[in-house]
Order: structure tokens, then sequence, then C-alpha cells
């Protein structure tokens, strides 16, 4: 059939120009675009603020879910940084804790035993904060000066008792000097990466293991730092006279071993 008597043909007509069409297309897998891929959050800088915060997610944008953006885009690094929070806040709350019922049973012991000096005195031994300190640094520091206020106070809690605490309490406050230790040395690790960072371009797995580190020494700490107020409350029960002690730590609200579990 001549050319002209095909296009007027109904069976022909179209024919071409759909192939033409259809082969113009990209030949898709089906799969949705991740758009993650084809636009990194480096190439977002440059273009305006209100569009950069449509695809990171700030503004609700109504888009098929196929092509919605994860929300991970501006934070794909922040699971490291959340877990070290996260054991900071938590290490922070024993530590609160440990300095409230230091007082508490410091209170107590003046009670009991009045015109002597209980309450415990500073160190001068303890660190200082290095320039530009940050919650760790802060953290470790605190924790030095409560080590040696807990230690000091046990002292005269011998010199109550006329004879020496159990070994076991002096145990467990070595255990959390040493954990104050660990967190110290790996914050040092943690400036010096930095520092080597700084120098020359090092992957961002290697940061994120730093803060993983560190995160996991802080949360060692928060347990040593658990376990150091139940032995101040073991040290208070042996130094308290018989009768007394019930009544005492009820009336100032010290709390018992069942809430340290």
């Amino acid at each position: 059939m001549p050319a002209q008597a095909k296009l007027l043909c109904p069976r022909y007509a179209g024919t071409s120009g759909n192939a033409r069409s259809s082969n113009s297309l990209p030949a898709t897998s089906g799969l949705p675009v991740d758009l993650f891929e084809l636009l990194p959050s480096d190439e977002l800088h440059p273009l305006h603020p209100y569009f950069t915060d449509l695809l990171c997610g700030d503004v609700p944008l109504a888009l098929p879910p196929s092509l919605q953006i994860p929300r991970l885009l501006k934070s794909r690094s922040a699971g490291p940084a959340n877990e070290l929070h996260t054991q900071l806040e938590e290490c922070y709350e024993q530590w609160r804790l440990l300095e409230k019922e230091r007082k508490k049973a410091e209170i107590i012991l003046a009670k009991i035993h009045p015109g002597k000096r209980i309450a415990s005195g500073n160190s001068n031994s303890t660190p200082r904060l290095p320039p530009n300190p940050s919650r760790v640094d802060h953290l470790i520091v605190d924790q030095l000066r409560g080590h040696a206020k807990i230690l000091n106070l046990l002292g005269k809690m011998e010199h109550l008792r006329c004879f020496s605490l159990h070994s076991k309490i002096y145990m467990a406050l070595d255990q959390y000097l040493k954990s104050i230790y660990i967190t110290q040395a790996r914050r040092k690790d943690e400036i010096i990466n930095i520092s080597s960072r700084q120098c020359q371009a090092a992957s961002r797995y290697q940061e994120d293991r730093d803060i993983l580190v560190l995160a996991a020494a802080v949360k060692e700490m928060s347990v040593a730092t658990r376990k150091a107020r139940t032995v101040l409350w073991c040290a208070l029960q042996m130094t308290l006279p018989k009768g007394a002690a019930a009544a005492d730590i009820h009336k100032c609200g010290t709390a018992s071993p069942a809430s340290f579990i």
C-alpha cells in the first residue's frame, strides 16, 4: 500500500507518531526515583532557602510517597551525636542524684554527731576545664570533684565508726574513678583526631566512630556513678547507730538501694 494511503487508512493512523513518542521516552524500571541520590545535600545550599527547606522536609510538601525525600537528608550523621547526647543526659542525672544524696548523708551525720565537721571540702587536685570546654569536659571535671567529695566523706565515716569500712566499698569507688579516667582519655583521643582531620582529609566514618566510643565511655561512667550511689547508702548504714538509721533516713528523704536497681 502506498505511503499516502497508509496515512489515510484508520488502521495505520497514529502508528508512526505513537512509535516515535514511545521511543523518545527514557526507559524506566518502574521503581520510584531516588531523589536522595540525584540531588545531594551539598548541591542544595546555593538554591533558594525556601526551595531548600522544601527538599529537606521542614515544610510539608504534597508529593506522592514514592517521590518524598527522606527526612534524614539534613540529619544523616545525627545517630552518633544523638547517642552521645542521650548518654550525657543519663550520666548527668546520676551525678546530680549522687550530689543530692551526699549532701543528705552529711546532714544526717551532722545531726547525729553535733559539733563535728562533716561537710566535705573541695579538693584542689581536680583538673581545670580546658579552653572551649564541651559538655563532656564539664561532666568529667564534675565527676572528679564528686569522687573526691565522696572519698572525703567516707574517710570521715571511718573516723566516726573508729574502724574502716568494707573493702568492696572502696573497690566500687576505684571503678568509679577508673571510668572517669577512661572517659577523659576518650575525650582526649577525640580532640587529637579532630585536629588531625583538619590537617588532612579523613573519612566521616572515623568521626562517627570517635563519637560512639566516647558515648560508650560515658555510658560506663553513668553505670559506675549509679553504683557509687549504692556504695554511699551502704556506708551510711554502717556508720549510723542502731535504731537511728531508719528514722533519720526517712526524715531526710535519702533513697534506698531499691531505687538504684
